[in-house]
This record gives C-alpha cells, structure tokens and sequence, in this order.
C-alpha cells in the first residue's frame, strides 16, 4: 500500500512539472497570451502547488476525471491523489524537471519530460528519476486540466 501511495505521489508530482518548454499552438491564442504561454504558466503553478501542499490548487487543476497510470501500474485517481496531500504525507526537496517537450492539438496538450524527484510519503523516501507523459484538456470554460498521466522509472 505505502508503495502504491509513493508511486501515485511521483506521478502527480511528474505532472506538475512537464509543460513548459517547446509547446507548438495548434490554436487560436488564449486569453492574454498565446496557447503555449496560458499551458506553462499552468504547469509552473502546477509545480508549485505540489512544492506547497496546495490541495485547493490541485482540487482546481486536476479533471474530474483524472486518471494516473502509475509507475507500478496501478491506477490513481483524483481523489486518492487530494487525499495524500490532505493527509500531509508528502514532502519533496527537490523536484527538478530535464528534457522537457510539449505539443498542443487543439484543446489538448501532451506532454512527455524527465524528473529527478528527492522527498517522500510518509516514511517512505522518494528518490529517482522518472519519465512521463502527461495529457491536458482545455475545458469549455477555456481552463487548462490534466486527465492523464503515466510514469515510468528510469533503471
């Protein structure tokens, strides 16, 4: 079980961490600013609402529907993802994204990154390095939200 939790904890944190670099628009410009600057401003806030604990952030950002294909193969959903920060159970040093690429196709984004990950989940450390690819929709609300992501331990 507590693997599962540290498992569902990385790939949330891999999440928040992916856009930011090399989104190509495939539509008309957001709001302000153009497709690509709306989805990295989303993920830096996404990487600091996970530095903070900011669950009322995450309740927000993530869909209705979020699923989480963890590195382990499980799945995580939304609320099992709240309910670990609400928890106060997580806690990261370091969360630092590498290689990082970004397409947007119309109302969804993919995006794929590297994360060296330092913390932990309780009592269980987190450590490694880990790729990921995430998926972001736009809503009909004109707000960007993650429904997927997966992960993968590099060995």
């Amino acid at each position: 079980m507590n693997q599962t939790l540290i498992t569902a904890v990385v790939c949330l944190l891999l999440s928040l961490g992916t856009v930011g670099q090399s989104v190509t628009p495939k539509q008309k410009p957001a709001v302000g600013g153009s497709t690509e600057k709306a989805v990295e401003k989303l993920m830096d806030e996404y990487t600091e609402a996970a530095k903070k604990g900011d669950t009322a952030f995450l309740e927000k950002n993530l869909a209705r529907e979020y699923i989480g294909i963890e590195a382990d193969g499980h799945l995580s959903t939304k609320a099992e993802i709240l309910d670990l920060y609400r928890s106060g159970q997580v806690k990261f040093e370091a969360l630092e994204v590498k290689d990082r690429k970004a397409r947007v196709y119309g109302n969804i984004a993919v995006v794929i990154s590297e994360m060296a990950i330092k913390g932990h989940s309780g009592g269980a450390e987190l450590n490694g390095t880990y790729r990921s690819t995430r998926v972001l929709q736009r809503s009909p609300d004109r707000n960007w939200r993650l429904v997927n992501s997966q992960l993968t331990k590099v060995q």
